[in-house]
């Protein structure tokens, strides 16, 4: 049995019987005590998706996490520290010190980080640093090797590679990619996938333990190994994300702190306690590991979340979770400890700052100059933390689904396609009161601060009207698509055909926009109909333009089916963000048609594409070749449906 599997071993034992906490640094023989270097060590832990409340420090925790708390009190807690609702974004914030939108993820997961992107593993590595990743990726698909490719041929799945995190300035990786994998397997997409699970570009699908076992042994080593030379140590757990999956060691610990009653009805919760639980021990096993080389009080150590919880969790006094812009989702508990540097003593920070801030902030902290990089929005902290000042972050933004949101140190602002939301942060964290009406000088005032953001990125917002000068005449030109329904006299409004036409897999980002030319044919119904991107069957599909959602260059809302400008017979261009959607592609392409009246559609489109910032375009359909159709069943409510590619000079267009 070779030295690494006798350490795991011991690890496993220590953390099966609890044995496992935060102890003061070990006093060591002078002679063993290693020459403690001048620059910090960084270890960066990052829990997948822990709530503000899912640790027992704060209000509202049910959860027993000792050791953090214990951490929380021995550094600085940052009252807020900002991240995005969903994983990837998040991580890409702390990698590059941009925001997402930038770096080609968000506002939703995955996105392939570009070398071109300075990264802050590349930054300390420069500086002689040895840097490590233990743990999540998910900024980047897993490499393209061989091994891993007929695994994934083996499993019928469709699978994306990419660079790997090596690329990214990492010398030693233990990591799995995309969102989630199977805590005993690494096996991805709830089991039907691949292994994912490497060393470095060694793909490892055999190795065997529980993946969160895995990843702090690995950082334990890594910190071992460099206890001599300064390092940088970047540990993204996979605990508590799902899949719920819990070691029955872990079970046993935490039915001890578990009533009868969730015990035997809350399998979730219990679950969920076992892992928030285990997360303790292994943060406590980690900073242990310093304390017992030595190395605490010149080891920059934080602790933070990549979002707020899932309804597992709790995120309590604050309002939503993952997948939210409220601050449940965006608003994430931190603390760092770094003795020699003066953060110590339970003290907290109430300046506003987060992910975007880490790589400029802990830079300046080692004394080192930052790198040539692409333009910042991330800001450095470190005087102000230091000096317990202002901070220099004026604000955060998001754009999740049907809203965008601008956060400063008072207030949150909300922009829906219809109305304002304002809440005064500092008063009111729970963001439970609407004061916009109260205060328009400050909507006006923070709206700027928000198309400020939106402009100098390009973002593709879907709630909003795109810019006029996207605005372009028609062309359409050699084959059409023809799309003709009857709507029955036994229709009602709330009645809708889907007709597919097309698909793309092509991605799409923050930035993107889709177009198109339309025209109704004289003599049919004039509106109620519309393009949209649609997910799962025809039958219960879910479109992705929806009310609230989805408006073009005129401000009109796509589903309530406008009229082209113009009338019958004549063409329109249209052009709608599709920002919502990134980094992803818009999958399925179909006509929309709404029962709100009886009578005949004939519809034509040619020219659909998206709409790059670069003003490239990528096509979705533009003639037969393009073509995706299926046999639409007719219902009561419409009939006679036929899909067909025509010539443009067939058309009657008077």
């Amino acid at each position: 049995m070779n030295n690494q599997n006798i350490r795991i071993m011991k690890f496993n034992s220590l953390l099966a019987t609890g044995m496992v906490w935060l102890a003061s640094p070990a006093v060591l023989p002078a002679a063993e005590v290693p020459k403690t270097p001048a620059k910090p060590n960084i270890v960066y832990l990052l829990a997948d998706d822990l709530g503000w409340s899912d640790i027992s420090r704060h209000p509202g925790g049910t959860i027993p996490t000792p050791n953090i708390d214990r951490f929380f009190q021995q550094g600085v807690e940052f009252r807020n520290f900002m991240g995005w609702c969903v994983c990837s974004p998040t991580r890409a914030m702390l990698l590059t010190a941009r925001h997402p939108f930038r770096v080609g993820t968000g506002p939703n997961t995955g996105g392939e980080l570009s070398k071109d992107e300075t990264t802050i593993a590349e930054a300390f590595k420069a500086n002689g640093y040895r840097t490590g990743i233990f743990g999540k990726w998910h900024n980047g698909e897993n490499p393209d090797v061989p091994e891993f490719n007929a695994a994934a041929a083996k499993t019928n799945k469709r699978t994306k590679t990419g660079l790997g995190v090596n690329a990214h300035g990492f010398d030693e990786a233990w990591v799995y990619y995309g969102g989630s994998v199977d805590y005993f397997t690494r096996q991805t997409v709830q089991n039907t996938g691949p292994v994912s699970w490497w060393h470095n570009r060694e793909y490892r699908p055999d190795d065997k333990g529980y993946c969160e076992d895995l990843i702090v042994q690995h950082a334990m080593d890594f910190i071992r190994d460099n206890k001599d030379r300064q390092f940088f140590c970047y540990v993204p757990f996979h605990i508590v994300h799902a899949p719920l999956q819990a070691k029955e060691s872990d079970l046993a610990l935490a039915d001890k702190d578990l009533d009868e009653n969730i015990k035997a009805n809350n399998e979730n919760k219990r679950i969920y306690t076992a892992m928030v639980e285990a997360m303790d021990r292994n943060v406590a096993a980690i900073l242990k590991e310093l304390d017992d080389l030595g190395l605490r009080d010149n080891t920059i150590v934080v602790f933070t979340s990549d979002n707020g919880a899932t309804p597992d969790g709790s995120n309590l006094p604050l309002r939503g979770g993952k997948h939210s812009i409220w601050e449940g989702g965006t608003h994430l508990l931190t603390t760092m400890r770094w003795p020699n540097g003066g953060l110590t003593g339970g003290r907290s920070w109430d300046g506003l700052c987060g992910a975007l801030d880490m790589f400029p902030t802990l830079i300046d902290m080692a004394g080192l100059k930052m790198p040539p990089t692409r333009p910042l929005d991330g800001r450095n902290i470190w005087p102000a933390l230091r000096d317990n000042t202002a901070s220099p972050v004026e604000s955060y933004y998001w754009f999740w689904r049907n809203a965008d949101a601008l956060r400063t140190a008072d207030w949150k602002l909300f922009r829906y396609s219809d109305h304002f939301e304002l809440y005064d942060i500092r008063k009111d964290i729970s963001e439970a009161h609407d004061v916009a009406a109260e205060h328009p000088e400050v909507v006006k005032a923070l709206t700027v601060k928000m198309n400020d953001w939106v402009n100098s990125m390009g973002v593709a917002l879907t709630h909003q009207p795109p810019p006029q000068k996207l605005n372009a005449k028609p062309a359409p030109a050699g084959e059409v698509l023809e799309i003709t329904t009857t709507v029955t006299d036994k229709a009602s409004p709330k009645d809708r055909l889907i007709v597919p036409f097309a698909s793309c897999d092509e991605a799409v980002y923050a930035i993107d926009y889709i177009e198109y030319d339309v025209m109704v044919a004289p003599g049919g119904l004039k509106s109620g109909f519309y393009q949209s991107p649609f997910k799962k069957d025809t039958e219960k599909a879910t479109l992705d333009f929806v009310k609230g959602n989805g408006f073009d260059q005129f401000g009109r809302e796509q589903a309530s089916g406008p009229e082209p400008k113009g009338g019958p017979g004549i063409w329109e261009h249209r052009v709608i963000g599709v920002g919502a959607f990134g980094p992803s592609g818009l999958g399925k392409q179909g006509m929309i048609f709404n029962g709100n009246h009886p009578g005949t559609f004939k519809v034509y489109l040619d020219n659909l594409q998206i709409l790059h910032a670069d003003g490239t375009t990528t096509p979705i359909w533009l003639g037969q070749k393009d073509t995706r159709t299926a046999k639409v069943e007719e219902t009561k409510s419409f009939k006679d449906v036929h899909v067909r590619v025509v010539p443009l000079s067939e058309i009657a267009t008077k």
